[in-house]
Formats: C-alpha cells, sequence, structure tokens
C-alpha cells in the first residue's frame, strides 16, 4: 500500500500544482474556468490510450517507441509552458491596472484565447503522463485480486494527498496579490520548463539519439534522487542529481527564451501606463 501511495502521490502531485497555479491565473486575469472540464478530459482520455496500448508504443520504432513518445509529450507541454510565460510576462512590468487587459481589448481577446488554448494542453498532456503511469500500476495487480484491492487504496490515499495539497495551494495563492502571483507563476513556469526539458534529453540518451557522457555533477549527496525530498523536487521541476552535458544543455535552450522575453518586456516596460 505504501508504495502505491507514494507512487500515485509522486504522479500526481506535479499534476495537481500545475492545474493549480493555472487555475489561480485564470481568476486573476478573470479567465473563466472552463477550459479545466477541456484540459481534465484530455488528460483522461489520452492517459488511457497510452495505457491501453502501452506496449504497442514501446515496441514501435525499433523499441524506441516509449521513448520518442515521452520525449514529445514533454517537448508539447515545454512549449505550452514557454507560451504561456510569454503571455503573462509583459504584465511583470505594467501597472497593475495593465494586469487586466486579457478581458478588457479586442486584441487581448486574441492572447486570452491562446492562453486558454495553452493552458488546456498543458494540463492535458502533463496528465496524460503521469495518469498513464498509475494505470499500468494498477493493471499489473488485475490478476492479483489480493493485492489489487491493497493498491487501490494506497492509490486513493496517494490522489486525495496530491488532491488536497493542490487545493491548499489554491487556496493559498488566491489571495495574493496579482503581480505577486504573476511572479510566482512566471518562476514556476521557468523551473518546470527546464527540470521537463532535462527529461527530453534522459529520453533521448537513453535510446541513444544523444551521445552519453559523465555527469557534469553529482548532488546525490545533498539531495539524493530517491529521498522523499529527491522525489518531490523529481515531480515538481524534474530534479536530477546527475545531470548531463546534453540535459544541462536543453535545460538552458528551455530557459533562453523566457529570459528574452523578460529582457525584452524590461527594456519596453511602462510604469505609468
Amino acid at each position: 500500500m505504501v508504495d502505491a501511495i507514494l507512487l500515485v502521490l509522486r504522479e500526481v502531485l506535479e499534476a495537481a500544482l500545475i492545474i493549480t497555479m493555472l487555475m489561480v491565473m485564470s481568476r486573476k486575469l478573470s479567465i473563466p474556468l472552463n477550459w479545466v472540464a477541456a484540459g481534465l478530459t484530455l488528460g483522461a482520455v489520452s492517459s488511457w490510450l497510452l495505457a491501453r496500448y502501452a506496449y504497442q508504443i514501446a515496441d514501435a520504432f525499433s523499441g524506441t517507441g516509449q521513448e520518442l513518445t515521452n520525449a514529445l509529450l514533454y517537448l508539447l507541454v515545454v512549449l505550452s509552458f514557454i507560451v504561456i510565460a510569454a503571455i503573462i510576462t509583459p504584465l511583470l512590468f505594467n501597472a497593475p491596472a495593465k494586469i487586466r487587459f486579457l478581458s478588457s481589448t479586442a486584441i487581448a481577446n486574441n492572447y486570452r484565447n491562446l492562453l486558454i488554448s495553452s493552458a488546456v494542453l498543458a494540463v492535458g498532456l502533463s496528465l496524460a503522463r503521469e495518469v498513464a503511469e498509475i494505470w499500468i500500476y494498477l493493471g499489473g495487480f488485475v490478476q492479483q485480486p489480493d493485492k489489487l484491492q491493497s493498491a487501490l487504496i494506497g492509490g486513493a490515499i496517494g490522489m486525495g494527498i496530491g488532491v488536497s495539497l493542490g487545493a491548499i495551494t489554491y487556496y493559498l495563492l488566491v489571495f495574493i496579490a496579482a503581480r505577486k502571483f504573476l511572479y510566482a507563476l512566471f518562476i514556476f513556469l521557468a523551473l518546470l520548463c527546464g527540470g521537463l526539458s532535462m527529461q527530453i534529453a534522459k529520453q533521448l540518451l537513453q535510446i541513444g539519439v544523444l551521445n552519453s557522457a559523465a555527469p557534469l555533477w553529482d548532488s546525490s549527496t545533498l539531495i539524493n534522487e530517491h529521498s522523499w525530498l529527491g522525489e518531490l523536487l523529481y515531480a515538481l521541476i524534474g530534479y536530477d542529481s546527475t545531470p548531463s552535458t546534453a540535459q544541462v544543455i536543453f535545460y538552458g535552450l528551455a530557459i533562453t527564451p523566457l529570459i528574452i522575453a523578460v529582457i525584452w518586456n524590461w527594456q519596453h516596460r511602462n510604469p505609468t501606463a
């Protein structure tokens, strides 16, 4: 049961925090939360399909289908986060009144639609890769009724903890000033983009698309990946204690657009607008 709790909690926690942060963003920018249902539906359907055809996917492309699929999902989520971060970046350096621009101008409606589409894609695909692991894990107990009940109970507890943490985070953040929250959201998205991009590199390293090399550093003495803190950081920001050169390069490539967006908007800020 404990294994089920930890596995489900790890898989659910990242998705729960992503959903929470984007829901708070919607509230701060006066965007209806209708998109959440679309994101959850996309996640449920796509995760079931990934679990249902897991063996066929794994056998595809000469046995590299699973890694390529994971890399593609990570890439799409990273691109969605970059779009969201790019849209909210101008709000970090302008007068608080401009934060309402997404719901007050005709041009802003286009940004809002892009923001909603990106949020749906980010939530749906994040759930797809996380929940598929849960489907596969629980599916392994179908032929073992004596263990299935324990796994289901543990899974329910893990999911309950993850969802509860997401709900608590939502109610803590919803009362923060919009501008301060957007700063926190931007940092959160930047960390996720970097962490997920490292996972893309890791998948490609596993199948030989990228050349493997010795790790640039080993931080396992400070935070072990398999410790509770390491597992938490992995779930939140894709923490890796022994990253390769390729992973660090991918990290840099992922956060570079966000750095450019910050610099450009800071130079063109208009605090009195």
